[in-house]
């Protein structure tokens, strides 16, 4: 059921200044599936975090888009890089705020260990220091070095899961 919107994610650069949301939605669809595969039930927990994941993701691909920010005003392209490029760090922190947001409403209602939410500081501390307090949107290695390390962020919350329900 994704895959006409993994198909057609590239096209809506050229119709929408938001094509990192539809990214978004396309690429963390598999949060449900996944849930729903292994558990055999419908919950409303993967869908917070495919909320929040969407949002994370609004995040992390603006900060790309950066890289090649003047390449598409030249060739009239679309993006949430563009379109919030005169104030960056603003959406930034809504759309990580959101992300955490989700991490913490996920860990209440999934009864997580307090360890859980102690340790959710270290990707907070990720996403709002690193990510977006020292981000030059004027240096590309910075802006891929600030999206290469969501690699590292994903590991994070993963380990937090763990932590949160298994200690």
């Amino acid at each position: 059921a994704s895959m006409p919107f993994a198909f057609s994610y590239p096209l809506m650069k050229r119709f929408t200044y938001w094509p990192q949301l539809f990214l978004g939605i396309t690429f963390n669809y598999g949060l449900v599936m996944a849930w729903v595969s292994l558990t055999n039930e419908f919950s409303f927990y993967p869908l917070i975090l495919y909320f929040g994941a969407i949002f994370w993701t609004l995040g992390y691909d603006t900060i790309y888009g950066f890289q090649d920010i003047k390449d598409d005003e030249i060739i009239g392209v679309k993006s949430t890089s563009i379109k919030f490029k005169n104030d960056p760090k603003k959406f930034l922190l809504f759309c990580y705020l959101i992300f955490i947001v989700s991490l913490i409403f996920v860990g209440i209602m999934m009864n997580f260990k307090f360890y859980y939410f102690i340790f959710l500081t270290l990707p907070a501390i990720q996403l709002f220091i690193f990510q977006i307090k020292k981000l030059d949107i004027s240096n590309t290695f910075d802006c891929l070095n600030k999206f290469k390390s969501n690699n590292f962020l994903g590991m994070l919350v993963l380990i937090n899961i763990f932590i949160g329900k298994l200690i």
